[in-house]
């Protein structure tokens, strides 16, 4: 059971506060928070989560208020700007974005919403389309120990330079196409050619 929320603007960001019951029968409740962006069309982006049953109180108040001060401290120590979560997804950033949850998926949570966002991008733009699927497939299952984490982050690699070398292919196309009236499309072709640039960064071993 979850009671109404708190909420309220942060930092360019609309912040979520609740208190959830630790079972029906219980008197105490626990923190969660929730933030959110708000796009110009109205449409709310999570940009981030975090319950935790251990953090329980008995007082369902006190509960939504922690759970507005867990939100403020993921603003101020943990996510990026507003800005990040409402620039328009390209090819450079989608497949750095996959690149860096390769390298940090031992040390974080990756599985959050900007990943998913680049993988449903990449999956319209690339082919084969199954370079994405593989990545998206590893992201299943929980990994518990060392030896899986270790295992997750090869898998992904694994699939980054595939995607990345999909991804040149296509950049490069792109600039061919354009290079026919290059005066004409000089600056589209500056752009993918600084994509292009992005995407060939190795992933780190």
């Amino acid at each position: 059971m979850q009671s109404a929320s708190l909420e309220q603007p942060y930092k360019g960001f609309m912040i979520l506060g609740s208190a959830e019951a630790v079972h029906n029968n219980s008197p105490c409740w626990f923190a969660a928070a929730c933030v959110m962006v708000i796009r110009p069309d109205n449409v709310c982006i999570v940009a981030y989560r975090f319950q935790d049953s251990l953090l329980t109180y008995d007082d369902e108040d006190l509960s939504k208020w922690f759970g507005l001060f867990l939100a403020q401290i993921a603003i101020d120590h943990c996510l990026p700007p507003p800005a990040y979560y409402l620039t328009p997804m390209n090819i450079a950033w989608a497949v750095d974005i996959l690149r860096r949850a390769a390298d940090e998926c031992k040390i974080r949570e990756i599985r959050r919403p900007k990943l998913y966002e680049a993988l449903d991008f990449l999956e319209q733009s690339v082919e084969p389309r199954w370079l994405v699927r593989r990545y998206r497939r590893e992201l299943s299952g929980d990994r518990r120990n060392d030896r899986e984490k270790d295992e997750l982050r090869e898998a992904l690699r694994i699939a980054t330079r595939g995607i990345q070398q999909a991804c040149g292919a296509l950049l490069v196309d792109k600039m061919n196409e354009l290079a026919v009236r290059f005066r004409e499309h000089k600056p589209e072709i500056d752009n993918l050619r600084w994509q292009l640039g992005v995407v060939r960064r190795p992933v780190q071993r």
